[in-house]
């Protein structure tokens, strides 16, 4: 309705000003240590089980599939 300027959905983070270096690699340096301990983590029972759906319906189906 209006020419209204807001920004819209992926826009926004081209209006904001940019990231210091300095900052930019303290959240990168937080993000690796964050996802190296997500990685050692179990996977949950619940996702083993659905995998193992999953590879037993292939295997009767003679693999054949998307």
């Amino acid at each position: 309705m209006g020419t209204d300027s807001a920004p819209k959905g992926g826009d926004s983070v081209s209006m904001q000003t940019p990231i210091p270096a300095e900052l930019q690699g303290q959240i990168g340096q937080r993000l690796r240590e964050v996802y190296n301990e997500l990685i050692g983590e179990p996977v949950p029972d619940r996702f083993v089980q659905l995998l193992q759906q999953l590879k037993t319906s292939e295997d009767q189906s003679g693999g054949q599939g998307a």
